[in-house]
């Protein structure tokens, strides 16, 4: 995965490598950060061991810059499975940095993903295509959930039959089903989804908000779908649910929504990954269960 980062920033920057490490990890793939005696001088390499999710994730960035948010700027695709791009000299916000300012970057955040929810889109869908970039293809919110949710449910049923989850995980989301209609209304318009918002996509220094990164999934949606996100991974540290609250007001069964939003999102990426029912995902499942019987006991 090195030398295909050095390949594209030999490519796109036309010039010698000075230095290149490794900056990140996980199941895409690497990022690399390199110098270049070229400007602008650094940039990351996202080298991804699918091809087709650097076309991917190119594509959600273009998503997001439709909402005039801190992104990094994005250079190039390279070789089908690179995707250069500005280095952000900074650390993400769940491993804060010695003396951080957790108030002002919390506030800063915050505001940032208020922006990003604020951009209306013509329909409700995932950001498949250019074609996708001003709204998605559903009419309303419980159709398109629903579609998604589905997918979702069938992954965590193979995964319960594969013994990874108990059968109560599968019964409890079906209780979801029932439900549906109950729990999730029509948003006010299709807001503009991250997909993946938590504090390691959040990018900061000891004093500031620098930028989101890593969409992942974007969509038009309800924009209340990725919030619980904001409370994983050390968000709680800066407030940032209570920040953007402030300036984007939750609804009133925000909390039960958001445990549903939870629970399947969280069981699909235990299911995609092959990980067993743990203490994490119990927490999910146990959030869920006070919720449901919250609203409807």
């Amino acid at each position: 995965m090195e030398n295909a980062a050095r390949q594209a920033i030999s490519s796109v920057f036309s010039t010698s490598v000075n230095s290149i490490f490794r900056v990140g990890e996980g199941a895409f793939g690497s990022v690399f950060c390199a110098s270049f005696p070229n400007p602008p001088f650094r940039a990351a390499v996202k080298v991804f061991r699918n091809p087709y999710d650097a076309e991917k994730e190119k594509l959600w960035y273009s998503a997001l810059q439709k909402a005039d948010v801190k992104l990094p700027q994005i250079y190039s695709l390279y070789g089908g499975n690179c995707l250069v791009m500005e280095y952000i000299c900074g650390g993400n916000a769940s491993r804060p940095p010695s003396g951080c300012n957790f108030t002002r970057i919390g506030k800063q955040a915050a505001a940032d993903i208020a922006k990003l929810h604020s951009c209306r889109g013509t329909g409700y869908g995932q950001i498949l295509s250019e074609a996708d970039l001003g709204g998605g293809r559903y009419p309303t919110w419980r159709e398109c959930y629903k579609n998604i949710a589905s997918r979702q449910f069938l992954k965590i049923e193979n995964a319960a039959r594969g013994k990874l989850f108990s059968k109560d995980v599968p019964l409890l989301l079906e209780n979801v089903f029932a439900r549906f209609d109950g729990i999730f209304g029509e948003p006010e318009y299709p807001a503009l989804v991250h997909g993946d918002l938590n504090a390691e996509n959040i990018m900061i220094n000891s004093g500031s908000y620098l930028c989101m990164i890593d969409p992942i999934n974007s969509m038009w949606g309800d924009s209340e779908y990725e919030l619980f996100q904001l409370r994983e991974n050390g968000g709680d540290r800066y407030n940032l649910l209570q920040n953007y609250a402030v300036l984007r007001p939750l609804s009133q069964n925000f909390e039960l929504k958001s445990a549903c939003y939870a629970a399947f999102a969280e069981a699909e990426w235990y299911a995609d990954i092959g990980r067993a029912q743990d203490a994490l995902l119990n927490r999910f499942m146990a959030n869920l269960v006070l919720a449901l019987d919250k609203y409807f006991s």
